[in-house]
């Protein structure tokens, strides 16, 4: 039990730290990583273990890292050595490998412990000591004086080439021996002032006598300027000069009683050096200037691109719905008034005003992520679905062509964000083709065997995929815009003329989706673009059944209860009221928080709040629904937002009473959310009502993990009964189901997995909720699951106001203080 206790403790100590903690068994193979592990190389620290550890080092570092390791194993001696690994994000990283022996208590030798510390960070300060070294040498190289530079301490280590051409000592010689061409007589003098300098970090400064290469002394002024360090004001270095005043001396000396000249040739001397040290200081701060100056130029030009290619895209977006309402507006004043094309010149600005909000929200997607609905979705039927919108985009000097396999798999994504991908990319094909050509949208299964597979995005998962490929005849790219394709802001478009942000978007929607991306093109060969679509386990049928049941249970439900809006713009609130009357709605309408507050306590049959985000008067649409579900926890939220507000990361932090709808939105898209949102079944209860006490079953093995989750569950107003194993949890549970109201599982239990216990518990409680505990990544427990609104997946390490969450998604009531 203590070395249990022992080893769990140094498990979590190991597992917090900031470096990777490594140990080996006796034969030098590793048995335990930490999860720092996989927060810098993003593969799980189980995976490290064995030799798996040398796929993330650079290969040309390996054997510098066995001869270390083998020598020091073989004596049982500490070692330590730099190796650089490959982090995530497929960059270079330098890390301090250190390791030592451990024994046990018979001082039995049981293989290595070490500690992988990160230093990159140094390394390149090193680096660019270095670069501002040789940036210094060269200056000093190109100076007519001697120049020489020392450390703190005094050692001088740095000569230019006029001190070797001047004394004729080289290299070690010089650094080492320099003392030895100074005249013996000035020694001392020169010894003692270099001392007080040191000592003081007063200038340097001093005339002997220095031995010329042919033997002959000749007097030099020496003079220093120590560097400081900015922030602890410690000396750094210093900076020297040695320049030959014999002339001057000479002088002095037969001018003896012209004291006047004598400083007068000094002071020029002088003035001199300071010139060129001041020379040497103004050149540093100009480069500094001009770095920063090309960093600033950099930034204008991106922000150029994006407000030029705004301005270009939106211009176009308002002229055409600008012209077409025009035309509407002529249409209706004429006596006998065209319906058809009144309606025509309506959907045409319609057609404009939803790819202002698709701009809109490409904008958006690059400065944080924007929250997808990913759906099991028919590629197929989407793709030919596009056919007509796309050919009216490409014009007629563009050929379509479609190439669809049989049996094309389902896609799990967002079909809106992919319909906008594609339109992305044909438009980016068509400004490829000007003088016409083809372009083909190819649909195919594509099966990943392994990660890194040929033809696929190297950081796609294996798995089934959907390929979505759309291949044009145009001029291609050279390999440089290929290597930046993805980049954002990077367009070859002209000035004005696009944002830069279409493939970078498109880009990020693939991956954030769990998919891939390729680019191929070479120059006048055209380009092929595909995507990649993680495949949904549901069948298409299944796929059409679902869409047509939900489509009748929502009408059945449309236009029923009241809603209360919460809109700070007139002309807002006004569409907003005039839609929901439209639809069937009882309204209500406020202006700001306070207002809303004071409606919905005089109005008990208030259903759904209906709030924008940014309210006035310090009560925004996010406390607003807090306040509101305090008081009201059986009502539905739907918050709407021109823009992603910083409040909500994601949709899952909202529960499941609560979305979000961004502006603009349109009657059929309104009518759709609030018809889901009213279509659920309110909570059992007011979050803390002590009529009953829900009762969670917590199914796991290690102890201060238990303790620590009972305490977070009992802190929740949960009782808690804990089982150790999956024998123990069916034997609690065996003796009186009905008595829990949610079961928690850790999914690696010491005699079967969690899944497995929670097959067996369903078979008792088919309607109880469960949460899964996962030490390692939940992606694929919540995609086993996603389908089943019973079970929920929580990941290790978890807080109170995780657990809370998933009790809430699951209708398990919580006390106040936990998130609704």
């Amino acid at each position: 039990m203590v070395v249990a206790e022992s080893e769990a403790r140094f498990r979590r100590i190991a597992d917090s730290a900031p470096a990777m903690i490594w140990v080996t068994d006796a034969e030098g193979r590793v048995i335990f990583a930490n999860r720092y592990y996989e927060t810098v190389l993003g593969a799980p620290a189980v995976t490290m273990l064995g030799d798996g550890w040398q796929r993330a080092v650079l290969p040309e570092d390996l054997p510098s890292f066995y001869a270390a390791f083998m020598t020091a194993f073989a004596a049982r001696q500490s070692f330590r050595v730099e190796i650089r690994f490959i982090d995530k994000h497929g960059q270079a990283r330098w890390y301090r490998c250190a390791g030592a022996p451990r024994y046990d208590s018979l001082e039995r030798f049981l293989g290595f412990t070490g500690c992988n510390l990160d230093i990159s960070e140094g390394k390149r300060a090193a680096e660019e000591s270095r670069r501002n070294e040789l940036r210094f040498r060269a200056i000093a190289e190109s100076m007519p004086q001697i120049v020489w530079s020392a450390l703190p301490d005094g050692r001088l280590d740095y000569f230019n080439q006029r001190w070797t051409e001047y004394t004729g000592q080289t290299g070690a010689d010089a650094v080492e021996n320099w003392p030895q061409i100074i005249h013996a007589d000035d020694r001392d003098r020169t010894g003692r002032t270099w001392e007080a300098s040191l000592n003081t970090g007063e200038t340097y400064e001093i005339e002997y006598r220095l031995r010329r290469h042919d033997g002959v002394y000749r007097w030099s002024l020496a003079r220093a300027l120590p560097v400081y360090d900015e922030a602890t004001g410690e000396i750094l270095r210093w900076f020297g000069t040695c320049t030959d005043i014999e002339d001057q001396v000479a002088a002095r000396q037969a001018l003896a009683r012209s004291q006047e000249e004598l400083e007068k040739v000094v002071s020029e001397r002088t003035a001199a050096l300071q010139s060129a040290n001041e020379q040497l200081r103004k050149e540093i701060i100009e480069r500094e200037h001009a770095e920063e100056a090309l960093r600033q130029a950099q930034k204008m030009e991106a922000i150029g691109q994006l407000t030029g290619g705004v301005a270009h895209d939106f211009n176009n977006l308002l002229t055409v719905i600008s012209g077409n309402l025009e035309r509407l507006l002529r249409r209706l004043d004429d006596d006998a008034p065209d319906l058809g094309r009144i309606r025509l010149a309506a959907e045409h600005a319609m057609r404009g005003s939803k790819r202002a909000a698709e701009l809109t929200e490409r904008l958006l997607s690059f400065a944080r992520r924007q929250p997808l609905r990913p759906k099991p979705v028919d590629a197929t039927q989407l793709v030919m679905g596009m056919a007509d919108l796309l050919e009216r985009t490409l014009g007629e000097q563009i050929e379509l062509k479609t190439e669809v396999d049989d049996d094309v798999w389902p896609a799990t994504v967002d079909a809106n964000h992919l319909e906008s991908a594609i339109l992305n990319l044909a438009v980016n094909a068509r400004d490829a083709m000007p003088g016409g050509g083809v372009l083909t949208i190819s649909l195919s299964n594509q099966a990943v065997e392994a990660k890194g597979s040929a033809d696929v995005d190297p950081d796609m998962l294996p798995g089934d995929y959907v390929r979505l490929c759309i291949s044009d005849t145009g001029t291609g790219m050279s390999q440089e815009t290929r290597a930046h394709a993805f980049d954002p802001f990077f367009t070859t478009k002209e000035i004005g003329a696009g944002t830069g942000l279409g493939l970078s978007q498109v880009y990020g929607f693939l991956k954030q989706s769990g998919g891939g991306i390729t680019l191929n093109s070479e120059m006048g060969e055209g380009t092929e673009i595909c995507l990649f679509l993680p495949r949904s386990s549901e069948n298409l049928q299944n796929i059409l059944g679902e869409s047509l049941a939900a489509t009748t249970a929502l009408s059945a439900k449309a236009g029923e209860g009241t809603i209360l809006v919460v809109e700070d713009d007139d002309d807002v609130r006004r569409h907003s009221t005039s839609l929901l009357a439209e639809l069937g709605y009882r309204v209500l309408e406020a202006g700001d928080g306070e207002r809303a507050l004071a409606l919905l306590r005089d109005n008990a049959d208030v259903d759904l709040l209906f709030t924008d985000v940014g309210l006035p008067g310090g009560l925004n649409g996010r406390a607003l629904a807090e306040r509101a579900l305090a008081e009201r926890p059986d009502i539905r939220v739907l918050f709407t937002s021109a823009y992603a507000h910083e409040v909500f990361k994601s949709e899952d932090n909202l529960g499941k009473r609560a979305e979000i709808l961004a502006k603009p939105f349109d009657s059929a898209l309104l009518a759709g959310r609030l018809t889901a949102l009213l279509s659920e079944e309110p909570p059992a209860g007011k979050p803390g009502d002590p009529a009953h006490e829900p009762v969670i079953l917590l199914v796991e093995d290690e102890m201060l993990i238990s303790m620590l989750a009972t305490e977070l569950l009992e802190e929740l107003g949960l009782g808690v009964e804990t089982a150790t194993s999956a024998a123990q949890a069916m034997g609690v549970l065996s003796q009186d189901p009905a008595r829990f109201d949610v079961v928690m599982i850790d999914i690696g239990l010491p005699d079967r997995n969690g899944d497995e216990l929670a097959d067996d518990v369903r078979a008792l409680r088919p309607e109880v909720p469960i949460i899964f505990a996962s030490g390692r990544s939940s992606s694929e427990l919540e995609e086993t699951y996603r389908h089943d609104r019973k079970i929920r997946v929580v990941s290790k390490p978890y807080d109170g106001r995780a657990l809370a969450a998933k009790l809430s998604e699951l209708g398990v009531c919580v006390r106040p203080a936990a998130p609704f």
